[in-house]
């Protein structure tokens, strides 16, 4: 069985043709997919963070993300239908696909480890106190925590010093 694109088209094999269209479109379901799941987890990330705000920035970048995965995509069919003649299968097609879905599944990832880690960084949370209770009493934090701190340190002194 010969599976050349173009001569599926020339000896009117519209089965043929179809199969590989339906690859191609499977493939280029996939990064979608992955995209919109990528949001999700960044919207539950920042919410588990408290910076979750209702602005439609996050749905634009995706969308823009997605129209450029998908432009990507059908230009790589392109030179993949050019070269069915050498290639049986659309590979140019399926290394694009698992390139951008590597991409969305490392974004997924950092956005599943937002906020579950025992390591802040400590400016990511003063950011988030300042936003939950305000900067005056954010400022009044600081200096508890600093002066938390400082008792530590001197007691942790004159515990070194008394061995």
């Amino acid at each position: 069985m010969n599976l050349l694109f173009i001569s599926f088209l020339l000896n009117g094999d519209y089965h043929g043709l179809y199969n590989w269209m339906l690859t191609a479109a499977i493939l280029a379901c996939l990064p979608q997919i992955a995209a919109v799941v990528d949001l999700i987890t960044g919207i539950l990330a920042s919410k588990r963070l408290g910076i979750f705000r209702t602005t439609s920035y996050g749905l634009r970048k995706t969308v823009s993300k997605c129209s450029e995965y998908i432009l990507y995509f059908f230009l790589l069919l392109l030179l993949d239908g050019c070269l069915s003649f050498f290639i049986t299968f659309p590979v140019l097609c399926v290394i694009c696909a698992l390139a951008e879905t590597l991409i969305e599944v490392i974004s997924i990832r950092e956005n599943l480890k937002k906020g579950r880690t025992d390591e802040h960084d400590p400016i990511d949370l003063m950011q988030s106190v300042a936003t939950a209770y305000g900067e005056d009493k954010a400022s009044k934090i600081i200096e508890i925590i600093k002066d938390k701190a400082n008792e530590s340190k001197s007691d942790t002194n004159k515990q070194n010093q008394g061995v």
